[in-house]
């Protein structure tokens, strides 16, 4: 599944522009499926029409036949009820003219972000069965109403979507009168990082993964699982590269998505490549958790998680001043006001009240109390990775000595030879960029020491000997006092200076391959 995800340094890509990006992602690198994106972007509603009327007219590909076409709606809940409605309007307008032409509905299925409910899933369904009766009725044209795809992304829920699956198949049963044959559900693993940290969300992923499967073989209808996963490890470490730590990680997915920076940022014929691999390596089924092992994930889950949110509260600030500066690679939504976009802090009471009672309480009193408005997923990873911080080393260390600590050595064992076990290869690619003495210049001195002493951890579990790539430790140093000034709300850079600083900033981007 090709996106519209905007992690590429290299590459701006206008809404304009999309319509051609999607069919270079079936020609050029052989998807089967191209996402446009309305989640917090300012994509025009009849893209989806653009793109089903371009594949007609200048490929023998035929939309929903040959090349899937599959809309992310906004939510109703974090966006609004209107841009949802008129993003379903606008696949039925594709289907319109995709019938009117070849005789074919184009759009069958659409991605629900953020779902956190399987009432939010009904209720866009029913949202989506309206506009059916209201095309049916205006223009003579009747169409099977395209499948709501539930794109869970945040921890509490991935280790909740048996239950939430298994309900949402229920209640098309009870309440829409329908037995879906095969259903597909998407796993995000970058919003789960940004709420509970690198190791937490992939054993999350991986958990729901395994939890997914199991109900496949409890229930009549087929699972397929889309798995949302970017370049750097923090984002899933989805790259040539890292091939097959990846596709072992997470084993039993049948669709991944292929993000811009991959495409724009990695050497020429990556992109092709991976996506020929992954045709080879996917759908291969995952080993299957007993009941001691999940208890032993929830709980890692719970202390990893707790140890990521209780550093990361020092650095809203910085993160959110130094995001500012990095390029806005696709037309996006403001994060506040009417049309706005925004994260909030996630409920923890359902993994709390799993974990062992001195974790949960610790995992709870880990929660912010207010929102701390952080940037979306990949300015979070790019921000951190700008000051000399990669965001999958925060936590980690300590981590990972508490659960030996209080789960024993041999679960911190299964941790790092089966649970996770290319933690070390995510971890050597993070250290490239790693530069404890630049980022000690954005971060209280409290916090400084915490990640010295994450980082000594780490070295001494994993023997890591990786130094900072020195041509980014020297862009690091050039660009710290400018930032540093940016982060001074009483500091006015003048234009030049401005330009200079984020002209650097790409250039990081550029080494380390990835906006964020």
């Amino acid at each position: 599944m090709c996106t519209q995800h905007p992690d590429s340094i290299s590459r701006y890509m206008s809404t304009q522009e999309e319509t051609n990006e999607s069919i270079e992602a079936a020609i050029r690198y052989g998807c089967d499926e191209y996402m446009p994106d309305y989640e917090g972007k300012t994509t025009p509603y009849h893209q989806s029409a653009q793109i089903v009327s371009k594949f007609i007219e200048e490929t023998d590909l035929i939309p929903g036949k040959d090349i899937f076409i599959t809309p992310r709606v906004p939510s109703a809940v974090h966006e609004n009820l209107f841009r949802q409605l008129m993003v379903m309007m606008a696949a039925a307008e594709a289907n319109y003219i995709s019938h009117k032409r070849l005789g074919i509905q184009a759009i069958n299925e659409l991605v629900h972000p953020m779902t956190s409910s399987v009432q939010q899933i009904i209720e866009s369904q029913q949202h989506m069965i309206d506009v059916n009766e209201l095309a049916k009725k205006e223009f003579k044209f009747e169409m099977t109403p395209p499948r709501i795809i539930p794109l869970i992304e945040e921890v509490p829920k991935l280790l909740n979507a048996k239950d939430i699956i298994s309900k949402t198949i229920t209640a098309y049963q009870e309440q829409l009168k329908e037995t879906p044959d095969s259903y597909r559900v998407f796993l995000g693993k970058s919003d789960s990082a940004l709420t509970f940290g690198h190791v937490a969300s992939t054993l999350s992923c991986k958990y729901a993964i395994s939890e997914l499967h199991e109900l496949e073989e409890s229930i009549d209808t087929q699972i397929g699982i889309i798995f949302g996963a970017g370049c750097l490890p923090f984002r899933g470490h989805m790259t040539f590269e890292n091939k097959d730590n990846f596709f072992n990680e997470y084993r039993g997915i049948d669709t991944i998505t292929l993000q811009s920076a991959l495409r724009f940022d990695h050497e020429k014929g990556d992109a092709e490549k991976f996506v020929k691999y992954a045709k080879k390596e996917m759908s291969k089924f995952p080993d299957k958790l007993s009941d001691e092992e999940k208890t032993e994930i929830i709980n890692i889950v719970g202390i990893l998680g707790a140890r990521y949110n209780r550093a990361i509260q020092h650095l809203s600030s910085t993160i959110n001043n130094i995001a500012d500066f990095l390029p806005q690679q696709r037309d996006r939504l403001m994060r506040e006001g009417s049309t706005g976009y925004a994260r909030e802090i996630p409920d923890v009471t359902c993994v709390s009240c799993l974990c062992n009672r001195d974790v949960g309480a610790e995992l709870k009193a880990s929660i912010p109390q207010e929102n701390i408005n952080l940037p979306r997923a990949i300015k979070f990873t790019g921000a951190l990775y700008s000051i000399g911080i990669p965001p999958e080393i925060i936590g980690t260390g300590s981590g990972i000595v508490e659960v030996r600590d209080k789960l024993g050595e041999e679960v911190c064992e299964r941790l790092l030879t089966k649970y996770f076990p290319s933690l070390q290869a995510d971890l050597r690619f993070a250290f490239q960029y790693l530069d404890i003495n630049t980022a000690s210049r954005f971060i209280p001195a409290t916090f400084h020491r915490s990640i010295r002493q994450e980082v000594d951890i780490l070295r001494d579990i994993f023997d890591i000997q990786t130094q900072c790539e020195p041509s980014y430790r020297m862009l690091l140093e050039m660009v710290h006092p400018h930032l540093l000034c940016a982060t001074d709300t009483g500091c006015i850079m003048d234009e030049d200076l401005l330009q200079l600083t984020r002209s650097i900033l790409i250039k990081m981007g550029s080494i380390r391959r990835s906006l964020g």
